[in-house]
């Protein structure tokens, strides 16, 4: 069966983006093409990333393309590695080094691109996810020298390359006014280097991001000081030492700021600041003049649900900018806000705060049904209440999450009390993977879990059939999770904070660690390619979705595959001539229409 998805929103933005709207319209160039596609889950590593526009750019434009790396190097698409101009595209490519296995990439396009008719009208923000590889299966194992007492208590934990060696270090907080550095020698052994102070000495660090705040190239990191409601920023020199910036290095915020993001959310090529806050029920946005020196926004802390101890940030309604969500503990919702474009949230007309798992703190988003939009899963810390799952809430493609219809709406876990959630493809297959940390029974004293739940391709999880649930330390509460020995799967580190222990688990199955139930691998086929009108698709699992998208991620049909793993794909009238993406669970296939 196929449907049309002939959605209002999608189809003005596909108008605003694709076709001029009047004469003094017509010779601003527009973006046509953003590859890889928004959210993509697995986009090669060596893979540049290439926007095309409607009419030949200048040679000046090369500044507009801004490239993100969350783990190395930072603002990649600078100094001896820019962007590049070539008629009517703009590119950048990772030649220096790869993107990081599963790290996320953000890219801004901004204005600054223009062709002899004038700039572009409007930047477009986005992110993807790059692909793992290796022979890591989500089996996590004990690395042959594990990382043993850290200081203080750490709680939440980054992962990034801050000395510039090209290996990932880690930077954690404490339950104390201090940021703990330790290197990696690139085996995944870690050295505790220095101790960084922050906030003053009545604040506790809540929460931590890494980021190139002031776009030299490096990881500087940004942290929350929960009882003097601040954000300290502390500038990386290239070599993992970190100080405070000559302005600005205490920025205000909210009532108990809980949890930190990163994002371009004005779309003018720097990362800005976000914080959930507690105390307040509100997220403070503070804009980055690309200096690291942040000031509020025109609407500087947005109204959001009860207790937000969670936030995480990507484009939910796929109109090319970065909106808000966060983890309600007090109320069991995650509220949903919009970005205007220029960092104005507001809440949507329907579904602003949907319900989701009982007492949330953890909020994650990841393409994990494969249709190209952003779908939210929500952990539970209650102890008491029975429901210690993670929720999963599927994107309509417009920023409306609800409950799936054809999969488990609430993922089973083993422990109690989830105090960290990440997505990533922890197997290798393409799709996005589970991890959760929790507590264990007589919490928090005895040692926790962490929780490994694979993906089938469409979003149903359950867990490996060997080692679902290795053992952590005592009170586990930060979850991090990169490519820390370098062959190429994704680690995970977790600290413990009454263990004063950071765990490093390395990704070191050597088979893959099969979900009970989990399709076997297929490989589909489209005929004919190039296509005029309709194509006919063979070779999907029985019965699987599938989805067609255009190549800035936008859905444009969606159909499902009968019991022969087969269907005939009706292109909608009008549907322009150009490359297609057709995906079925971790397989994606282009399909050209004529």
């Amino acid at each position: 069966m196929l449907h049309s998805y002939p959605r209002a929103r999608w189809a003005l933005h596909s108008i605003l983006l694709l076709a001029p709207l009047g004469a003094a319209q017509a010779q601003a160039p527009v973006i046509t093409s953003v590859i890889p596609m928004a959210n993509a889950r697995a986009a090669a590593r060596t893979s540049p990333v290439t926007v095309s526009f409607s009419q030949p750019l200048t040679a000046a434009s090369a500044g507009a393309l801004k490239v993100f790396s969350a783990q190395r190097g930072g603002l990649r698409s600078r100094g001896t590695t820019p962007a590049v101009v070539s008629g009517n595209t703009l590119s950048f490519a990772p030649t220096a080094y790869d993107f990081r296995p599963g790290e996320t990439v953000q890219y801004t396009v901004t204005t600054a691109a223009a062709s002899a008719g004038g700039p572009l009208t409007q930047g477009r923000v986005g992110q993807f996810t790059a692909a793992t590889g290796g022979s890591g299966r989500g089996d996590f194992v004990l690395p042959s020298t594990p990382l043993n007492a850290t200081v203080g208590s750490p709680k939440s934990i980054a992962v990034g390359d801050v000395d510039g060696d090209g290996d990932l270090d880690l930077v954690t907080t404490h339950y104390s006014n201090s940021i703990g550095v330790l290197r990696n020698d690139g085996s995944g052994a870690f050295t505790r280097s220095s101790l960084v102070g922050v906030g003053n000495a009545t604040s506790s660090v809540s929460s931590l991001v890494l980021g190139d705040l002031d776009g030299d190239g490096d990881l500087d990191f940004a942290a929350a000081n929960r009882e003097t409601g601040t954000i300290s920023v502390r500038l990386n020199d290239g070599t993992g030492t970190f100080s405070a910036p000559g302005t600005g290095p205490e920025v205000a915020v909210g009532l108990e700021p809980a949890s930190l993001a990163l994002g371009d959310v004005d779309r003018d090529g720097d990362l800005d600041l976000l914080c959930a806050n507690a105390g307040s029920n509100s997220v403070s946005i503070r804009l980055n003049n690309g200096t690291a020196a942040f000031a509020a926004a025109t609407a500087p802390d947005i109204a959001v649900g009860n207790g937000p101890y969670g936030l995480t940030v990507g484009d939910i309604d796929g109109d090319g900018d970065l909106d808000v969500l966060t983890a309600n503990r007090n109320e069991g919702t995650a509220s949903v806000r919009l970005n205007d474009g220029s960092g104005g949230f507001t809440a949507p007309p329907s579904n602003a705060n949907p319900a989701v798992v009982f007492a949330p703190t953890s909020v994650a988003l990841g393409d994990i049904d494969g249709d190209g939009d952003l779908d939210l899963l929500n952990a539970s810390t209650n102890t008491n209440a029975g429901n210690y799952g993670v929720s999963i809430r599927l994107n309509d493609g417009l920023g409306s999450f609800t409950s799936p219809p054809t999969i488990p709406n609430t993922v089973t876990l083993s422990g109690i009390s989830t105090t960290g959630l990440v997505t990533s493809d922890v197997d290798g297959d393409g799709d996005l993977d589970l991890l959760a940390i929790q507590g264990n029974a007589g919490f928090p004293n005895q040692y926790g879990l962490l929780c490994v739940r694979l993906n089938n391709g469409q979003g149903s999880f359950t867990a490996p059939t060997t080692n679902p649930d290795p053992a952590m330390g005592a009170l586990p509460s930060g979850i991090a999770v990169g490519d820390v020995d370098g062959d190429g799967d994704v680690d995970v580190m977790v600290t413990n904070g009454s263990s004063n222990t950071v765990a490093v688990r390395l990704n070191g199955g050597t088979t893959l660690a099969t979900a009970p139930g989990r399709p076997a691998a297929t490989t589909f086929t489209l005929f004919p390619n190039p296509a005029h009108g309709a194509a006919t698709l063979t070779g999907a699992a029985p019965h699987a979705p599938l989805t067609v998208l255009d190549a800035l991620g936008r859905v444009r049909l969606t159909a499902t595959a009968d019991a022969a793993g087969a269907a005939r794909l009706a292109l909608p009238v009008g549907l322009p001539a150009g490359v297609y993406l057709v995906r079925s669970g971790g397989q994606v296939r282009r399909l050209a229409v004529e």
